[in-house]
């Protein structure tokens, strides 16, 4: 156990407790708790507010040793710092605090008036997030990250959150169909399995292909979904769901709510005629998300549950007292367990064989995350405010169980240079692989899995230094 935990922790700037000030902290006998709780750029800062320990539907705890006597304001919630210059600003603090004789380094915060608000985001992934967006060429763009199991956003990157806002809705484009997918899997299971038919070019969809042909080329639902079967969605859309499904399906994935304070709503219209309905079940048209609604669907494959997603670690006043956050919702079942784990199974494809294939592999053809299998669902159409072709790609892994989901829009003009897939598939690489292995023990550097999230490994705790 102990090798365990030496091995895995990351003492980096997430602010965690360093190997030798706990052995400092051993010797000395001093109280970690009393020794932290007054500091005012405390070294383990997330405390209790950045784990999910606490019960869903309850309040956040106060900050150890300090009983908050208000909860922070709601307004601080909306606020992002996610571009980058939020981050060149926070690594200039950090540089003054190293300077400075700090040990380690604080969690990613930003002040709002008297507030000091710590967010969630890691540190080092974002920095690498960065560098894979600079490589990509990526001027307008959006990348989440998630922890599946806590709802904990451990990265959120845009490149030019003022020329493409994260908080607004775009084109969802052919990520609808796993919504589709999902109705007509509840809706009608057997139907939805059988193979479907199509004519003539899969991607081109004319009223005439919105309903099953007589005849025609085959395609399973898997094989569907991993090449982005227009037709074929499109006539699941009409023939098996209906629009009255297809919008309840949607609304139960939270499409038509905000995901979040702050965030715009999802939309759907399925249009007055069958192939409005076929447009819209496909993905050509007729629905608007956001980014974090498209990590919030990936999320949701994990167990068919949706957890509520959340940034701020803590909320730190002017006399320094850590304020009680928001009560967060309890998980939501969405889809069963059964259903999330096939739409899982049947999401690989895209990833091995599908429309994503040729991004999930190296220059000799070779897996880039080895073992790690990802299940993912691309999509793009071109559209308007701001005009440009939406490229999506949505995904978890390790697919078999998940840990982290992720979500990747691009604004693309007609020059471009690397698909939002491309864009994943380096980002997953970071979280599961070192020094050429992959492994899913590798993502608990960032999703804080060695107790909870991103939590402190304390003296005081026997079990958790335990042989």
């Amino acid at each position: 156990m102990r090798e365990r935990l030496l091995s895995g922790i990351r003492f980096s700037r997430r602010g965690r407790l360093t190997l030798s000030a706990l052995g400092i902290s051993a010797v000395l006998g001093i109280g970690i708790w009393v020794g932290v709780a007054w500091m005012d750029e405390a070294v383990i800062a997330e405390g209790a507010q950045n784990s999910f320990a606490r019960e869903a539907g309850a309040s956040a705890p106060p900050f150890p040793g300090l009983a908050p006597d208000r909860t922070a304001p709601e307004g601080l919630f909306t606020h992002l710092p996610v571009g980058p210059e939020d981050y060149a600003d926070f690594d200039s603090r950090v540089a003054g605090l190293l300077a400075s004789g700090h040990a380690d380094s604080p969690p990613v915060f930003h002040r709002y008036g008297e507030f000091r608000v710590e967010y969630s985001f890691d540190a080092d992934l974002t920095e690498s997030i960065l560098k894979v967006l600079k490589r990509g060429r990526v001027k307008r763009g959006h990348v989440i990250a998630l922890d599946t199991r806590t709802g904990r956003v451990i990265a959120f990157v845009s490149t030019d959150p003022l020329a493409f806002p994260p908080e607004k809705s775009y084109p969802a484009a052919s990520l609808v169909k796993v919504v589709t997918a999902a109705a007509a899997l509840q809706h009608a299971p057997d139907r939805a399995r059988r193979p479907c038919l199509y004519n003539g070019n899969q991607y081109r969809l004319t009223p005439s292909r919105v309903h099953r042909p007589k005849r025609g080329n085959k395609a399973s639902l898997e094989r569907a979904l991993a090449t982005s079967n227009n037709q074929c969605f499109a006539q699941l859309a009409v023939d098996t769901v209906g629009s009255e499904a297809l919008l309840a399906s949607m609304k139960a994935f939270g499409w038509l709510d905000s995901p979040a304070p702050g965030h715009a709503a999802g939309s759907a219209d399925p249009g007055k005629s069958d192939y409005d309905l076929g447009r819209l079940g496909c993905g050509l048209a007729g629905s608007r998300i956001t980014p974090l609604h498209a990590v919030q669907l990936a999320a949701t494959l994990a167990s068919g549950e949706q957890i509520e997603p959340w940034w701020v670690d803590r909320v730190v006043d002017g006399s320094g007292r850590s304020l009680a956050l928001p009560a967060r919702r309890a998980p939501r079942r969405v889809i069963s367990r059964a259903m999330a784990e096939e739409l899982r199974s049947m999401l690989v494809r895209t990833t091995t064989h599908g429309t994503a294939r040729s991004a999930f592999r190296d220059r000799r053809g070779r897996p880039k995350l080895r073992d790690i299998k990802v299940a993912g669902k691309t999509g793009n159409l071109t559209g308007g405010n701001p005009h440009g072709r939406y490229e999506w790609f949505v995904g978890v892994a390790p697919a078999a169980d998940p840990i982290v989901a992720i979500a990747v829009l691009q604004l693309q003009s007609n020059l471009w240079w690397s698909k939002s897939s491309e864009l994943a598939a380096d980002i997953l690489k970071v979280v599961f692989c070192e020094r050429g292995r992959c492994e899913a023990r590798y993502a608990d550097r960032f999703t804080g899995d060695l107790g909870t999230a991103a939590a402190p490994v304390l003296l005081s705790d026997p079990d958790a230094l335990a042989d």
